[in-house]
């Protein structure tokens, strides 16, 4: 078994949010999300990538406030850090010196102002997440990252020209 199934952890899920909307989050009613991306802080105390597979999945029973939001957006990658002491608050705490948040967000358990933070680049929010990891004394490894349809045409021209190839012989 590799160390992502039995360890535990803190992760960033890089959620994408195609337009304005407002959402309901369970208890804590409607918010209204803007238009962007949203970086969700999150722990796992063991399983960490049973954890990560349930955020991926879309059939799930809605339990957290990122469940919520999941139904209108999309995982775009997630970056964790494989870590024996509680770093979730530490990164969140990290994340709020930098970018705006939705207060009260993935926070019901905790004295942060949130779990939830935004940006309306993906590649600030990459960058200030990794950098807010490295701060904390943490290396932000890459757990999934959704492929680009650059990649996908990419891979579905050299399986098709393999296709062709492969006919021709």
């Amino acid at each position: 078994m590799d160390s992502v199934s039995v360890s535990g952890g803190i992760y960033l899920l890089l959620v994408r949010v195609p337009r304005h909307r407002v959402i309901e989050i369970g208890a804590m009613g409607q918010r209204l999300f803007h238009r962007g991306y949203y970086g969700y802080i999150g722990a796992a105390r063991r399983g960490l990538r049973a954890r990560l597979d349930r955020h991926r999945s879309a059939l799930k029973k809605l339990h957290w406030h990122i469940d919520y939001l999941l139904q209108y957006g999309e995982i775009e990658a997630i970056v964790y850090s494989i870590c024996s002491r509680d770093g979730e608050c530490l990164l969140a705490n990290q994340l709020s010196n930098f970018l705006p948040y939705v207060p009260g967000f993935g926070s019901s358990d905790c004295r942060c102002a949130s779990h939830l933070f935004f940006s309306p680049r993906r590649k600030i929010l990459a960058r200030v997440g990794c950098e807010s990891f490295r701060s904390i004394g943490l290396i932000p490894r890459l757990y999934w990252k959704k492929p680009s349809i650059d990649a996908l045409k990419r891979a579905w021209m050299g399986w098709s020209a393999r296709m062709v190839k492969n006919a021709e012989n």
